[in-house]
């Protein structure tokens, strides 16, 4: 057979293999085409014993069928290949993702094998560059069993402590840079810490006046709503979430280990005038929070961080949202961990049969936790916000050690972020 013959046939062949099942179209099998004509031109070459191409002799239509056929063939390629370039960038994405959410899930198993669990404190991020207060903060980390740093990355301000490459931060001017990836990293290694960021979340003055339509909107003082000089973003606005969300992301590129949402809720007001963009009731509230938490679960994983959010102590002892949009049961499955903000000075009197539940730190955290515990809620998701201020140093130690007592994780709060190294030595009983 004659090479025209066989670079023909190579030619069909090096097609059949790619994506076979589309090669029907209205009912024509273009492969069993391909097929009859090749068998017709081999049956053909080897009877008349054919020596040149010229010989071939076919009609108009075999022709234009065999050219129509080809042309469909070398599309199916081109689809397959296209297809697999797609598939195969795909996967590796897929790929990265995964092991970025092994890498982080690792970070913070070692956190926890080589010291006992998460023990951390808050450290007000506008003091990043205080050097006397940095001083004390770090005496604590390699003096103390502190081996967490929990710093704000959007404040309760609006400001964002780097520099941002979101878009509405250039409209909104709202960068008070104090960091970035080298300064935390350097941070990180010298003394070997977990680095939480805390994001503000749907607290923000800045974005709530810049973007009216995405705030919270108080219908009878027509303006938008604002307590106590704050001022709150609506949880189910999409240019709200997608900024925050953008912050988060950026956040965990800088090389912090876990981002923690605080003010992940709805404002906690009685006023009967705030409009949102949908109806506020418990189905919306609560879809609207734990969507917005489980979106950002998802991506914040595949770039290697884990995800924590802060939520009132009551929500511990409440079977409602509050209106606030916090439901225990449904928001620890949208994050890897929750912080209830224990404070015994947040407890109105009377609570837990206390009549000043600030006085009995202690008890009152135990019993809180207790709430949490007896809800389904694991040992291992459940890191409690304890109280740093307004008490003694036994105090914080009693702070410390009902949580301890339950074998928790635990994160001390102090907005000034002055803390005294006795509040980490161990009370034996």
């Amino acid at each position: 057979m004659n090479r025209v013959v066989f670079l023909f046939l190579f030619f069909l062949l090096w097609f059949f293999p790619f994506k076979i099942e589309n090669f029907e179209n209205e009912n024509i099998h273009y492969l069993e085409i391909a097929k009859n004509i090749t068998s017709e031109i081999i049956h053909t070459a080897v009877k008349a014993e054919v020596k040149d191409s010229s010989e071939f002799n076919f009609s108009i239509s075999q022709v234009m069928l065999l050219r129509s056929t080809l042309s469909k063939l070398e599309d199916t390629h081109k689809q397959y290949l296209n297809t697999f370039n797609q598939n195969y960038h795909y996967s590796v994405i897929q790929i990265n993702k995964e092991v970025n959410t092994y890498l982080a899930i690792s970070e913070w198993e070692e956190v926890v094998n080589n010291f006992g669990g998460i023990k951390g404190i808050y450290l007000n991020s506008y003091d990043f560059l205080n050097l006397e207060k940095m001083k004390s903060i770090k005496s604590i980390l390699n003096e103390t069993v502190v081996n967490t740093l929990v710093i704000d990355v959007k404040t309760d301000h609006g400001h964002l402590m780097y520099d941002s490459d979101v878009i509405e931060s250039y409209e909104l001017n709202n960068e008070r840079e104090k960091y970035n990836s080298e300064s935390l990293r350097e941070l990180k290694v010298n003394n070997n810490i977990y680095l939480i960021g805390r994001v503000v979340a749907f607290q923000d003055p800045l974005f709530a006046k810049r973007y009216i339509e995405s705030s919270v909107y108080d219908s009878k003082t027509n303006s938008i709503f604002s307590m106590n000089g704050q001022y709150f973003l609506d949880p189910g606005n999409k240019k709200s979430r997608d900024y925050v969300l953008n912050v988060a992301i950026e956040a965990c590129r800088l090389g912090f280990d876990e981002i923690q949402f605080d003010y992940i809720r709805y404002p906690d007001s009685n006023n009967r005038n705030l409009v949102y963009g949908d109806e506020s009731n418990f189905k919306n509230r609560t879809r609207n929070i734990n969507s917005f938490l489980l979106e950002a679960t998802n991506i914040l994983h595949g770039e290697g961080c884990l995800v924590s959010a802060d939520i009132f102590g009551y929500v511990l002892q409440t079977k409602s949202d509050n209106g606030i949009g916090q439901h225990l049961e449904t928001i620890v499955q949208s994050v890897d961990f929750v912080s209830p903000m224990v404070y015994p000075s947040h407890y109105s009197n009377g609570s837990f049969g206390y009549k000043y539940p600030n006085e009995h730190p202690y008890e009152v955290v135990s019993e809180s936790l207790n709430d949490g515990l007896e809800r389904g809620v694991s040992s291992k998701q459940l890191r409690p916000y304890l109280q740093g201020f307004w008490h003694s140093i036994e105090e914080v130690k009693l702070n410390i050690k009902a949580a301890e007592d339950k074998n928790l994780d635990w994160i001390i709060w102090n907005n000034s972020s002055m803390y005294d190294e006795n509040y980490f030595t161990k009370i034996e009983s």
